[in-house]
């Protein structure tokens, strides 16, 4: 005998146990009908049932909620006769909410059969047939407003410019600041959308598309959480197809992301449980190069160079420099040499120290090259925009490489 935990909603929930009263001649039989999501977990996490018959339309269900059901029984889908488009979250076996119950318990017992011979989901989606293609950088910086975000938005801001498709990703989960630095006045949360269709299966190019608005020609923005209060919609699992699904595009995608790495939530929970950092975590990890930013001064330098090992247990490969608010009375030599001899870097950039164009482009909502385009920091922005940085080319000498003479405020 099969036991059967079911999540439907009404109608479907009283024709299901109806038709399995009904036709006697049958190994399944209901052990527990579940009003939602979380009373279905619940059940299943206390070892009821064998099967779950789940309405893929109930709140809150993902890919990682999903697992975790997976983990205990097998899973089928009930799908709603009027969401004809809807996903089935990779399941294999995902029946019409109206289908008859012959075809039901056939999809139960094969459900409850497959688990010997073959997985019963695809953990995965295929989010598209292209290859990852397209470079991403991630922006970091250690506390204390290096510039993360300055530098981030005139660097997209520049590659776009000379002519290449980019994508400005704001997956700072602390301090969102994208969106008001490019004069984008109605903001929605793209990054917690495009992270919600992942998890429901259904970021597909166009999905993706819609989310990805051009601010500017060949530049597309994926806006911020918002509210930092929704970092905890940003799942670990789904920012890792996000950040796949935006390489699929073949275009360089130049990610934003907060301070902390830290990953001490096992030190706080005994089961699962959402990370803040997650976003920044993701994104180095999946990085193709990281762009570390800090300010000319020690406190700030003393920071990275403090989370050297840190980037390195995450992976990181190919490490870039660039020192932000470089001027008089601290030497561009003496910075070249102190991080040279304690941070092993494929490159190393000083942007001069220009405020006044920072506070005009800020306040006007601007970009550098809008703002103040023969200003020094734009210049060199520029040039930093076409080095192997984003580039993603080799350097041809050594591993420092100076991008300007007197750098950067970065905000």
């Amino acid at each position: 005998m099969i036991d059967l935990v079911l999540c439907a909603s009404g109608a479907d929930e009283v024709r299901i146990v109806h038709d399995l009263a009904q036709d006697g001649d049958h190994d399944v039989r209901v052990v527990r009908r579940c009003a939602d999501l979380a009373e279905t977990a619940a059940v299943v996490g206390a070892g009821i049932g064998q099967a779950v018959l789940l309405d893929l339309s109930v709140r809150g269900l993902g890919r990682d909620v999903l697992a975790g059901l997976l983990e205990h029984v097998a899973v089928i889908g009930l799908r709603a006769e009027t969401a004809p488009e809807q996903t089935s979250l990779g399941l294999r076996q995902v029946v019409d909410a109206g289908a008859p119950i012959d075809e039901i318990l056939a999809a139960i017992s094969a459900a409850i059969d497959g688990e010997e011979t073959a997985e019963p989901w695809t953990r995965d989606p295929v989010l598209d047939d292209a290859p990852e293609g397209g470079r991403v950088v991630v922006v970091w910086g250690p506390a204390g407003a290096p510039g993360r975000s300055t530098l981030a938005v005139n660097l997209a801001a520049e590659a776009a410019r000379a002519g290449r498709d980019t994508v400005l990703v704001d997956a700072d989960t602390y301090g969102p600041a994208l969106g008001q630095l490019l004069g984008v006045i109605d903001e929605a949360p793209g990054i917690v959308a495009a992270c919600r269709a992942f998890d429901r299966d259904t970021l597909d190019s166009r999905t993706l598309d819609a989310l990805l608005p051009v601010v500017q020609p060949r530049l597309r923005l994926l806006s911020g959480i918002g509210v930092p209060s929704r970092w905890a919609e940003l799942g670990r699992s789904s920012l890792d197809g996000l950040w796949r699904a935006l390489s699929r595009r073949g275009e360089l995608v130049i990610v934003d992301v907060a301070a902390p790495l830290e990953e001490d939530e096992e030190l706080s929970y005994d089961t699962a449980a959402p990370q803040r950092n997650g976003a920044s975590l993701t994104a180095i990890q999946r990085a193709d190069a990281v762009i570390a930013t800090a300010t000319a001064d020690p406190v700030s330098l003393t920071r990275l160079l403090r989370e050297n090992d840190r980037l390195r247990d995450l992976g990181v490969r190919e490490l870039h420099v660039v020192v932000n608010r470089m001027g008089s009375p601290v030497p561009g030599d003496r910075v070249k040499e102190l991080l040279g001899t304690r941070m092993p870097t494929t490159s190393l950039h000083l942007l001069p120290d220009d405020p006044g164009a920072c506070r005009t482009a800020v306040w006007d909502g601007a970009l550098l090259a809008e703002s103040s385009p023969r200003s020094p920091l734009r210049r060199a922005l520029r040039d930093l925009a076409a080095s192997p940085a984003l580039q993603g080319e080799a350097p041809s000498t050594g591993p420092a490489e100076e991008a300007a003479p007197e750098p950067a405020r970065a905000g």
